[in-house]
């Protein structure tokens, strides 16, 4: 698979994300992300209330998750080189920043419009100005060789069709010893709240869906029949350890709906 700019340095091959739409760094997509055009669709045309519906559906949790996610990373050298992949409207750069304030941070996504509110929330904050945020495929992304002390994707691991290829790209950008991230939502059949969780995801999450975006509900269908085709996060454990990760560790939060799965790259 082509690794665009993997030979250059890293501060050549990202850029922050202006204003300007002209002015983000983008990169190719490979054959399994473009496969994923029809989803990169839906995800820009429900940008704008992505959040908003997001704090609905998780009662505000997965800001929580995502501050979990952000105590696990892990910094080789200080203060701290992080990348997080599909990196959506940047709520996961946020938390990391908020825990890790000095340290180098870069989002990277395939959807245009997701970036641009991510882009937007930058702006806000005076302590954000040097977030990076690159367009491009997270399979392919171009960045060279262990440049990065922890790689995270947080509610995006499910959108990807090929998990391996994912677990490999992350071991290439991490440095030796850096950490890879999963935090993932999940349906546990075997959970005393199973049928309440069936039923939020089947009928609940496309109602407020429709209310809230009318013709982009079915991104909110595509949401919970994500969630409940996921695998467990045991089988991600033993995805992360046959992909050769080493120590692998996991946590589930809030009654077993969501995960967060850890491992570092050999030294």
């Amino acid at each position: 698979m082509q690794r665009p700019l993997a030979g250059r340095n890293l501060a050549f091959a990202t850029r922050t994300f202006l204003p300007s739409m002209d002015s983000y760094s983008q990169t190719p997509l490979g054959p399994p992300a473009r496969a994923q055009g029809n989803l990169r669709d839906m995800f820009d045309g429900v940008s704008s209330r992505y959040d908003i519906l997001n704090r609905l559906l998780s009662f505000g949790r997965d800001l929580f998750w995502r501050e979990a996610l952000a105590r696990r990373l892990l910094a080789r050298e200080f203060p701290g080189s992080f990348l997080d992949l599909a990196t959506g409207s940047g709520d996961q750069l946020l938390a990391i920043r908020a825990r890790w304030p000095h340290s180098s941070l870069t989002g990277l996504d395939f959807s245009p419009s997701m970036l641009e509110v991510a882009r937007r929330k930058i702006n806000k904050a005076e302590n954000l100005a040097d977030i990076a945020l690159v367009l491009g495929d997270a399979y392919a992304t171009p960045f060279p060789d262990r440049s990065f002390d922890s790689v995270s994707i947080s509610f995006g691991l499910r959108n990807l069709e090929e998990r391996p290829a994912l677990y490999r790209e992350a071991l290439r950008l991490l440095k030796p010893g850096g950490r890879f991230l999963v935090l993932e939502l999940f349906f546990d059949s075997r959970s005393w709240l199973a049928p309440l969780h069936r039923f939020h995801l089947e009928r609940v999450t496309p109602w407020l869906a429709g209310r809230f975006f009318y013709a982009q509900g079915r991104a909110y269908n595509y949401l919970g029949d994500s969630i409940l085709a996921f695998p467990s996060p045991e089988i991600i454990v033993d995805e992360l350890e046959e992909a050769g990760f080493k120590g692998v560790e996991r946590q589930t939060y809030t009654f077993q709906s969501a995960m967060l799965v850890w491992g570092q790259k050999p030294l």
